[in-house]
């Protein structure tokens, strides 16, 4: 057995975890209530303009919405680029053309369904079929050139050695794309697969019910205070199914760890499913502009902390570590997010008086960066100090929007939202170097 399976297998699962994790951030980012007012629709538009002016007018009258701005596809691309192990001027270069090559294709997308919008049978097979495996096969052949030619720019890179995919990743992810794309006829209108698109549904609203949130789920429909959100196939039937079961194939040198990859198949995608879903239906005063806006500072000081803890960890590493943290604790604060709102409401709330929202976001803010503090300073054998740390501050959060509101309610005193956000940022980053303190840097 050759002596390096080890080090490919590690890094074809950071691969594939990073690059999942990047795409699902960003088309976080991009379903926010802002982000589709103001980039996604208008991008939209602007692609169907260029699609008449090329193709000329639709034959039959073509609504352009949200789910025609090709979106999803850039993040699924920007993701895996973002996740590679390259030179970041190779990752911004290889985000951009990734983007252009997209926006093109999708924009032939629409032009090509224009002209055949008089037809039914047309539109449905280029608009379910055809064109979603030109697009599907356009991200992967882009992406595996990508990280061959960044290859072959950074050949020193110890990095890009370890990290780049067999030719036996490459073979089975094609094969099993054209699989998935050729199968699409048959699990985009199956009942089975409809099935798992209600429990997804039913998923998402049992969470939002534990976070406090009025939320049912009818049949495969999510239904919050902001309205129904559905579950098709389509949003089961991921591209990343195919790229997965790839990674597992290829990597698996066992035959346990094997059937362990193909068995969490299943549970995986449908806790994906979940997560996605739950972006998108997040109440709209969480998305709003205005609470964005109010809590920019905080966020960008929150970032530069992390930034920070990757530098003093290991400086060759930064760029590296930075991405890991800031992902870490966007996921961990959308998974906590709806556990900490129903600890939050059994205390009481935030205070009346939370205009800007600073003390309810308190806590999702803190364990988010705390996550973020420990991923990006990660050095494998402090976990036992992390999980510790964790635990003072699961324990500090409550009490401390329980005590901002004893004080708002019955003492009259409303803290000042500079010092609350300052609160937010230096709680964790007291805990952090606490339990880091005897952990030197790498530098």
């Amino acid at each position: 057995m050759p002596t390096d399976t080890t080090p490919h297998l590690t890094s074809a699962h950071k691969f594939v975890l990073r690059g999942g994790a990047a795409s699902l951030v960003l088309f976080a980012l991009l379903r926010s209530a802002w982000a589709e007012a103001h980039l996604v629709l208008p991008f939209a538009e602007m692609q169907a303009a260029v699609a008449a002016h090329w193709f000329g007018a639709p034959a039959s009258p073509v609504g352009t919405t949200l789910a025609c701005s090709g979106t999803d596809a850039i993040a699924l691309c920007v993701g895996a680029v973002l996740a590679y192990p390259a030179a970041w001027r190779a990752r911004l270069t290889g985000v951009a053309a990734g983007a252009v090559l997209i926006a093109g294709l999708n924009t032939m997308r629409i032009g090509t369904l224009g002209l055949v919008a008089a037809s039914p049978r047309w539109f449905t097979a280029l608009h379910l079929y055809v064109w979603p495996a030109v697009l599907t096969l356009a991200i992967a052949a882009y992406v595996l050139a990508w990280m061959r030619c960044a290859d072959r720019a950074d050949s020193r890179s110890p990095r890009a050695a370890i990290a780049q995919p067999s030719r036996r990743f490459i073979a089975l992810t094609i094969l099993f794309l054209l699989v998935f794309l050729a199968a699409s006829p048959f699990y985009l209108e199956s009942a089975r697969v409809l099935v798992l698109a209600t429990l997804v549904a039913r998923g998402a609203a049992a969470l939002l019910r534990l976070a406090g949130m009025p939320a049912h789920a009818a049949g495969n429909v999510l239904w919050t205070g902001s309205g129904g959100f559905l579950v098709t196939q389509e949003c089961i039937a991921t591209p990343l199914i195919p790229v997965y079961l790839a990674a597992v194939c290829a990597y698996a040198r066992t035959w346990p760890r094997l059937a362990a990859g193909l068995a969490a198949t299943l549970p995986l995608f449908l806790a994906l499913g979940v997560a996605r879903l739950l972006l998108v239906a997040l109440p709209a005063a969480v998305t709003s502009p205005l609470f964005w806006v109010h809590a920019f500072y905080q966020l960008l000081v929150g970032a530069i902390v992390v930034w920070a803890a990757a530098l003093w960890r290991d400086g060759r590493t930064a760029g590296r570590r930075v991405l890991v943290g800031l992902l870490a604790g966007v996921a961990a604060g959308v998974l906590a997010g709806p556990l900490l709102g129903h600890v939050v409401a059994a205390a009481g709330g935030a205070p009346p008086d939370d205009a800007q929202g600073a003390i309810a976001f308190l806590p999702v803010f803190q364990i988010a960066l705390y996550v973020g503090l420990c991923a990006a300073a990660w050095t494998g054998t402090a976990w036992t100090r992390s999980i510790a740390g964790l635990a003072i501050l699961a324990g500090m959060v409550p009490a401390s929007v329980l005590v901002l509101r004893a004080l708002a309610v019955h003492a009259g005193v409303a803290p000042h939202v500079r010092d609350v956000r300052a609160w937010a940022i230096a709680g964790p980053v007291l805990i952090f170097a606490m339990v880091m303190g005897h952990a030197p840097s790498r530098r």
